[in-house]
């Protein structure tokens, strides 16, 4: 087309197109389209992430490394048990010289100065107990299995982190106990070991594997009850009331009792004496895994089945 004939069009009123002209002598404004976002341009949301077990780790490290009963536990555990140690030291040196023949032939110093596991094990034990029960009483279970919804991952981290806290503090309970009990029984001109001594190392290193059982004996039992005052409740009585009342329980039932409830087989893990009555120290332990192991699955079954 000639310019001559477009401008005749321009004149007669015809605008070019994607153009729009405001009077004349104004320069010419281009209208554009834009595209519209609201169809076929959404941007795509951001894929989630799956919880893997090392989120579920660090979860569950946060959660006991900030809940205030547990500093409260290790430190009361660990100042009990050094006080008791040195008391036991001194009262059974003292003792000591006043003994019979036979007396003195079942004298234990490694025994004399771990006794203080009978409280550490109700301490851990509730320690274990409350990494659950407290999520059940203030109700943050919920959104801890919103979180991550497979539940076995769950408790499984739960058990791992609590191994990791039981363990060294039973180590620490054990080795500061042993060295105050032994301290104490040498100032009375008592018998005691060394750390050198091979019981002394089977007993450290035992009552630090007992006690990280004791927490999570604890946990499964919270697992199942969901109660702190009910998991205390039968920590006490699974652990200290059945061994006080074993000896007076008749015949057949009390020899069984002393010689395979659990907590009393496992706490020969600590005695130098060997009863021939009673299991030998590591198959004692061994009777007190697998109680623990029992009732872990007990706990993974439930904690799987029921509801929140």
């Amino acid at each position: 087309m000639s310019g001559s004939a477009a401008d005749a069009r321009t004149a007669k009123g015809h605008e070019p197109r994607g153009r729009r002209l405001f009077g004349s002598g104004h320069r010419a404004r281009v209208r554009r389209r834009t595209p519209d976002r609201s169809q076929g341009h959404r941007t795509p949301p951001a894929p989630t992430r799956r919880a893997t077990f090392r989120h579920s780790l660090h979860a569950e490290w946060i959660k006991i490394r900030t809940m205030r009963s547990t500093l409260y536990v290790i430190l009361g555990t660990l100042a009990f048990c050094m006080g008791l140690a040195s008391l036991n030291g001194t009262s059974a040196g003292s003792d000591y010289a006043t003994m019979t023949a036979a007396d003195r032939a079942a004298f234990d110093p490694l025994a004399t100065s771990l006794r203080g596991y009978l409280v550490a094990q109700i301490a851990l034990g509730l320690l274990g107990g409350m990494a659950i029960t407290s999520e059940y009483g203030a109700r943050t279970i919920v959104s801890t299995l919103t979180a991550v919804p497979h539940r076995a991952r769950v408790l499984a981290a739960k058990a791992a982190v609590l191994v990791g806290v039981a363990l060294p503090v039973g180590l620490l309970v054990s080795v500061s106990g042993f060295l105050v009990g032994q301290a104490a029984l040498a100032g009375a001109d008592a018998p005691h070991l060394g750390l050198s001594d091979p019981q002394a190392l089977r007993g450290i290193l035992g009552g630090g594997l007992y006690l990280t059982l004791a927490a999570l004996f604890g946990l499964a039992i919270g697992a199942v009850i969901r109660s702190t005052t009910a998991t205390v409740t039968t920590l006490f009585g699974a652990m200290l009331i059945v061994q006080a009342f074993a000896p007076a329980l008749p015949g057949a039932v009390g020899d069984w009792v002393a010689k395979y409830w659990p907590p009393i087989a496992g706490g020969q893990i600590i005695t130098g004496y060997r009863d021939p009555a009673l299991l030998a120290p590591w198959s004692g332990l061994a009777v007190m895994a697998g109680c623990v192991a029992a009732l872990l699955t007990a706990a993974f079954i439930v904690f799987r089945r029921r509801d929140a």
